[in-house]
């Protein structure tokens, strides 16, 4: 008689680097962002850290400055779309599918706010994962 000695393996973990959202401001459309490895996370923070920096002394300067920092959030929320998005179904800008691109230059603008701020919420750490650091 043989024995068999078997030995169970235990799967792989399956990442998705990906994460498919549903948009709440306009009904039927999904896109999805990339999640933040660290390597992305120091990219973007990197890249975004000198705009927010100089955007809060100008918001608390004179109306010209304010209005300056109000233009800096803006290209903060189009930088975090253009780095982060991956993909974007179900919209339709003048008749044609929607790129990334159109929707920034002619799409509905609360669509980009939205997608920034999911893509802001996934950058910042939760409470636990900053208790690792």
């Amino acid at each position: 008689m043989m024995k068999f000695i078997s030995r169970w393996r235990k799967p792989a973990a399956d990442y998705q680097s990906l994460l498919w959202l549903e948009s709440e401001t306009v009904p039927g459309v999904e896109f999805s962002i990339r999640k933040m490895s660290l390597a992305q996370r120091l990219e973007l923070s990197s890249r975004v850290r000198g705009m927010t920096l100089r955007n809060e002394f100008l918001r608390s300067g004179a109306l010209s400055d304010q209005m300056e920092a109000n233009v800096a959030d803006l290209l903060v929320q189009k930088l975090y779309v253009e780095w982060a998005v991956a993909d974007l179904k179900g919209l339709r800008i003048d008749g044609q599918p929607a790129s990334l691109i159109t929707l920034i230059d002619r799409g509905p603008e609360c669509l980009v706010q939205e997608m920034a701020e999911a893509i802001s919420a996934h950058l910042e750490l939760s409470d636990a994962e900053r208790k690792n650091f």
